[in-house]
């Protein structure tokens, strides 16, 4: 059956469905993108990164209920932050998987993988990095590259660690919260959006020149608006 879909549902399966594994984003684009990704050859290797990642993230959706879920249990403590550790683990061994080989030292060993996914994620046009600066983890990071190693160090968890510190991982909505003074809010980044400006990189990179944009198709115009799970 894995034969017979076309690599624009396998995309789709991913990335292309609104409230989905992203929240209410998605990426939108235009025809060209397929026909781009029907020519590219590591189109089969890519298709079948596709659908396990489409399985994965499937079986993660279970975290997102628990998290979500009103009555107590052990395992909600840490759901939303092991969803979000796997699912940027997912996203880190795709660019992997595309890096490996192409991006080597003059030894012809692989650089190494946070300097691999840098590359990736420079692909990003001037206006998304400035978005990302202003946005993610509070506008904490001052540079695009400082922001990108603070992302990508966050996949420590299962990776390198067993837990992380206290607000290791950013804040997931639209707007955050000042832990300290929990009455100043800030303009935020979710993970959802997040994971998709990866995959938006990737895509950039392998060489993609067409439009392609995080979109909602929810309105952002109130504050209640921004205050919603997204």
């Amino acid at each position: 059956m894995q034969k017979n879909l076309s690599i624009k549902l396998a995309f789709d399966d991913v990335f292309g469905k609104e409230d989905k594994y992203y929240g209410e984003w998605y990426l939108k684009y235009d025809p060209s993108l397929i026909t781009f990704l029907e020519g590219l050859e590591v189109k089969e290797r890519l298709f079948s990164q596709l659908r396990h990642l489409y399985l994965y993230l499937e079986s993660l959706e279970v975290l997102k209920v628990q998290a979500e879920s009103k009555e107590f249990s052990p395992g909600k403590v840490f759901s939303k932050e092991t969803w979000y550790c796997c699912v940027l683990l997912l996203h880190v061994a795709l660019v992997d998987q595309h890096t490996n080989t192409k991006e080597l030292k003059v030894n012809g060993l692989p650089k190494p993988m946070n300097d691999r996914f840098f590359i990736v994620m420079d692909s990003l046009s001037n206006s998304d990095k400035k978005n990302m600066i202003n946005q993610y983890n509070g506008g904490k990071h001052k540079t695009f590259k400082k922001l990108v190693e603070h992302l990508y160090n966050t996949r420590n968890l299962f990776a390198h660690e067993l837990y992380l510190t206290d607000n290791a991982i950013p804040q997931d909505g639209s707007l955050g919260f000042d832990y300290e003074s929990p009455h100043r809010m800030f303009p935020n980044m979710s993970h959802g959006r997040l994971f998709l400006y990866i995959a938006k990189a990737l895509i950039l990179y392998l060489g993609f020149n067409g439009e392609i944009s995080i979109s909602s198709n929810k309105s952002m115009g109130s504050i209640s608006d921004l205050l919603r799970k997204t």
